[in-house]
């Protein structure tokens, strides 16, 4: 779950279909641009997270179970335990969960650094989320004022776009599959006051049952980048965007990427 820089009209995961040469562009989680390319311009209806359009806008979101957190393994950067800043063993592992489900409160470290942007990464990767109103308020709750209208703004519009280029009225019909998972991370800058981190892994989208191949559920692996800056004792989004669309995990270059571990799952 890569996080932010200036760009967040960067793509990933270009997967040629081999029927009609069709090419299928999608972002990771983050998942800006999970657009068949047909030739049409962009245009539909947007979002919604739930199952089906009614019961999307009026789930509450405390009643929404808070996901897993991902954080650095042990033998990362800073693979050393906390202690009193964390008050766990787990390397910047966060404090607590927001009304949207989001860990937050992470310590002032390079693995907390770590462990935000793949969590801010991560809301991106489940269609319940995608809900334009819903998205705009999680980004406000984890994001800087200027930041998180842009990058919101990002997400609903090349949401509209895909649903017209998959020919539905919004990504969050019943048939439509979007999951992005995040695997790995590299550190691309860090001090103090700012990081920089990228986030590997895989997404998945498509139409259930779909004849077409082009239209069908697809996969493929690449990143995300994100910036963050400590403000008002937390690591907030600064930045966030699609990286490049490598590397697949049969590549050497996957081996870069080092693990996360994940905190809170069920067995």
């Amino acid at each position: 779950m890569p996080v932010l820089m200036e760009s967040v009209a960067r793509r990933l995961i270009i997967i040629i279909v081999a029927t009609g040469a069709v090419s299928v562009i999608g972002g990771l989680v983050i998942g800006r641009y999970v657009i068949p390319d047909k030739g049409a311009s962009p245009d539909t209806a947007s979002v919604a997270p739930a199952p089906t359009p009614s019961t999307a806008p009026t789930t509450s979101p405390a009643a929404i179970p808070p996901t897993p957190t991902l954080a650095p393994k042990p033998d990362s950067a800073e693979g050393k335990p906390q202690g009193a800043t964390s008050g766990s063993q787990v390397p910047g592992l966060p404090t607590r969960i927001n009304e949207f489900g989001i860990p937050v409160g992470y310590p002032h470290t390079e693995a907390g650094a770590v462990s935000a942007c793949a969590n801010y990464d991560a809301i991106t990767g489940t269609l319940r989320n995608r809900e334009p109103s819903r998205i705009r308020k999680m980004y406000e709750s984890i994001a800087l004022p200027e930041a998180s209208k842009r990058i919101a703004d990002t997400i609903i519009q090349n949401d509209k776009d895909s649903a017209k280029a998959y020919g539905v009225p919004s990504i969050q019909s019943p048939d439509f599959s979007l999951t992005g998972r995040g695997i790995g991370y590299a550190v691309r800058s860090y001090n103090e006051n700012e990081a920089n981190i990228t986030i590997w892994g895989i997404v998945a989208f498509g139409i259930y049952g779909n004849a077409n191949p082009s239209l069908a559920p697809r996969q493929g692996w690449g990143t995300d980048f994100c910036q963050i800056v400590w403000q008002e004792g937390d690591w907030k989004l600064k930045d966030a965007g699609d990286g490049p669309a490598e590397p697949d995990i049969t590549q050497r270059a996957a081996e870069s990427f080092k693990e996360f571990l994940l905190v809170g799952a069920g067995t």
